[in-house]
């Protein structure tokens, strides 16, 4: 027995087979385009997310941010600084009080950096300054794990402060010969800190204090103990949430992304289906 639908028209069900077929190579056409091709993550950003990728990053950011340590020591030779290296490390203090110095010391940073983070939507130098951590740094930095953040953290405050706070700070202070306030040399140091630093105006700006800060807090105690500890502590602290921000906000987003063009071939394709089943008895 014939089953078929006496009302079915052959020639429409060719036309609803066609319409399929043009909306299926469409979509494959536009996916395989150059315009699509950009909300595909890169060639660099696989790179990144892979083992070997930021094994590489994290060794590069390890070696250079540690090499300072003995270009500072030889710095400090070279140019004859009278304070023995053991004495700028710790002081007239012990280590443990350099280093409590040091935790206490991080407060006000760590105290600075959630203000700038509540404020930051209502005051655009913040707001840019987030957005320039998000989209320049934070993207060389995915995949590494928590204790990648802490070397890199750590090179960077014993680094970074026995090179501008042991070296440069202490030489610029034997130039004056005792004749100079101890502001000039710290306001200095600062400032070749923050040009380090200076990707943008409101970055060159956070540096230049905070380098202030560090370099007052480095005469205060005698030692460089306590600024590269609280500069350690509040890099990580802030590296480590940047990084988890960064995966929350800045990947959805990336992978939610879809081109206007396929939108409008996928309603087509919607309705295409729907118009199909509807015509079906």
């Amino acid at each position: 027995m014939d089953r078929s639908n006496p009302n079915e028209n052959p020639q429409n069900s060719a036309e609803d087979d066609q319409k399929c077929f043009n909306t299926v190579s469409v979509e494959a056409e536009l996916l395989s385009s150059p315009e699509t091709e950009e909300f595909q993550p890169s060639a660099s950003e696989k790179a990144l997310q892979d083992s070997s990728g930021w094994k590489s990053v994290l060794l590069k950011f390890v070696l250079i941010e540690f090499a300072m340590v003995p270009v500072a020591w030889m710095l400090i030779s070279w140019c004859g600084i009278s304070t023995p290296i053991s004495e700028q490390l710790l002081g007239e203090d012990s280590w443990l009080s350099s280093f409590t110095y040091g935790l206490i010391a991080t407060v006000p940073m760590i105290t600075f950096f959630v203000i700038a983070e509540l404020c930051g939507p209502h005051w655009h130098p913040l707001q840019e300054l987030r957005e320039l951590v998000l989209t320049k740094l934070m993207p060389l930095l995915r995949g590494i794990p928590l204790w990648g953040l802490l070397l890199i953290s750590l090179g960077a405050g014993f680094g970074e402060e026995w090179l501008f706070r042991g070296f440069l700070q202490q030489w610029l202070k034997s130039l004056g010969n005792g004749e100079v306030t101890v502001w000039i040399p710290i306001i200095i140091t600062a400032f070749g800190f923050a040009l380090c630093h200076a990707v943008s105006v409101a970055y060159f700006v956070a540096t230049f204090l905070i380098g202030i800060y560090f370099g007052y807090l480095a005469e205060l105690t005698g030692s460089v103990l306590p600024a590269a500890t609280s500069h350690a502590l509040y890099d990580f602290v802030a590296l480590a949430y940047l990084s988890q921000l960064d995966k929350r906000l800045g990947m959805p987003q990336q992978s939610a992304r879809v081109p206007a063009e396929l939108e409008v071939v996928l309603e087509a394709e919607a309705s295409t289906a729907e118009s199909t089943s509807t015509d079906s008895p």
